[in-house]
């Protein structure tokens, strides 16, 4: 099982050159825009991850050749450290299966959002004051509202999972009843991962979290494709949906942390089609 290192940076610099030069050492798998925090963690790095203003997210899969010696393998290299002012590292080990159809995959479901259907639940979405349990709120609605209006197309959402001591069993049973329920709006998850706890420990942020237990760490990386951020709230606003997630995704899980994000070549197929 293939280890991949998943990176959210707040950077100093343009986030295009960063990433340019990032491509030239590293094999870039997901290189996403943060938008929007939509469960936000309450016991694990919880200011760190919802307050920092991040400017990035990257999977990025070690290359096989042509690393510098001075470099870390799995991090950011050293020529590109001076432009981050904040970091926050997950090491994840995902399935090769995965990895080789990836991008396959991948580029499928960006081909095939634009005609994916809505269920038509948001239209009588019952608001909540919050969207911590994963329901429809008035704030995830106006982050619905702007993103449409800024970007119409595909969003990727990543999770962060942390469970029960007897809570994996209750999510895989939630894994295998999410699949016909998002796949019905076009939703995929596209990368599924264990995360490798921090050795001895340690937080996530490398620049300097506190230590922990290894157990009291995430266990799972879950990267989630849906044809559009209204896709997304439909999915959440559905009878369907809260019947599962309450049934087995809220019993299972101690602490989460869910992030909209945008991918860039995303953002420039949009931008390439209003010229």
């Amino acid at each position: 099982m293939p280890g991949l290192t998943l990176h959210l940076l707040a950077l100093s610099t343009e986030v295009s050159i960063f990433l340019q030069t990032l491509r030239q050492t590293r094999d870039v798998v997901v290189a996403s825009r943060p938008r929007h925090v939509v469960v936000r963690p309450e016991h694990l790095d919880a200011t760190t991850l919802s307050q920092t203003p991040w400017d990035l997210l990257v999977l990025l899969r070690p290359l096989t050749n042509g690393d510098d010696d001075d470099d870390d393998a799995t991090a950011i290299p050293k020529s590109l450290q001076p432009s981050i002012t904040s970091e926050y590292k997950v090491t994840v080990g995902i399935p090769s299966k995965l990895l080789t159809t990836y991008a396959a995959r991948d580029n499928q479901l960006k081909a095939s959002a634009s005609t994916a259907p809505l269920t038509g639940s948001l239209d009588s979405a019952r608001a909540r004051s919050s969207s911590q349990s994963l329901e429809v709120s008035p704030d995830l609605l106006d982050f619905m509202d702007s993103l449409t209006a800024q970007h119409n197309g595909p969003v990727t959402m990543l999770n962060l999972l942390h469970f029960h001591p007897d809570g994996k069993k209750s999510y895989f049973q939630y894994g295998q009843a999410f699949v016909p329920v998002a796949g019905k709006r076009g939703g995929d998850a596209k990368l599924v991962g264990n995360v490798v706890p921090p050795a001895g420990g340690g937080g996530g942020d490398s620049r300097g979290s506190a230590d922990r237990p290894a157990e009291d760490w995430w266990n799972e990386v879950s990267i989630v494709h849906y044809p559009s951020i209204r896709h997304f709230c439909d999915m959440l606003a559905g009878e369907d949906y809260q019947a599962i997630n309450e049934k087995y995704r809220l019993a299972a899980l101690r602490d989460t942390f869910l992030l909209c994000t945008t991918e860039f070549d995303v953002e420039k197929t949009a931008a390439a089609a209003k010229l």
